[in-house]
């Protein structure tokens, strides 16, 4: 029997240890938690800036996601930033009257083969654009949780 190791592990065991991107190996995991309140005045394509996000930040889109209720009768959402509207979610449907609904970042842009988080390379911010919108609902509310890690 083998003792076989991942290519962090073998840089862990390596003499001297090899240490590699901080962000990916070791860094605090950051956390970003904001909420919206729908004013019922809002209309298609207003973007609303959620969150800020520090240069260097690498998102963790597999644990950040978007909670949603009640926004409006046809509402359709897109998160992402100043470079790319729809980077974490593209066309998510937030209609209805009534219920409360949780999306990763991950399960709706697809799970990708050696997925490795967004690094910003300035301060931006993750917004939530109303890509689509009729008789929003005063009521309604958009929650996002970003986590992230930087390196240093």
């Amino acid at each position: 029997m083998a003792t076989l190791y991942s290519d962090q592990r073998t840089n862990d065991v390596a003499s001297p240890p090899v240490r590699g991107e901080f962000a990916l190996n070791g860094s605090s995991v950051r956390v970003m938690y904001a909420t919206y309140t729908m004013l019922g005045t809002e209309t298609a394509l207003d973007v609303i800036q959620m969150v800020s996000i520090p240069k260097g930040a690498r998102v963790w889109r597999e644990y950040s996601n978007l909670k949603h209720t009640a926004c409006a009768s046809t509402v359709t959402l897109d998160v992402g930033d100043g470079g790319d509207a729809d980077r974490y979610i593209d066309g998510l449907d937030a209609s209805g009257a009534s219920g409360t609904t949780l999306d990763t970042f991950e399960g709706k842009v697809g799970v990708a083969v050696n997925y490795t988080p967004y690094e910003y390379t300035t301060a931006d911010t993750i917004d939530v654009t109303l890509a689509t919108l009729t008789t929003p609902n005063a009521t309604g509310v958009i929650q996002l949780t970003v986590l992230y890690t930087m390196n240093g």
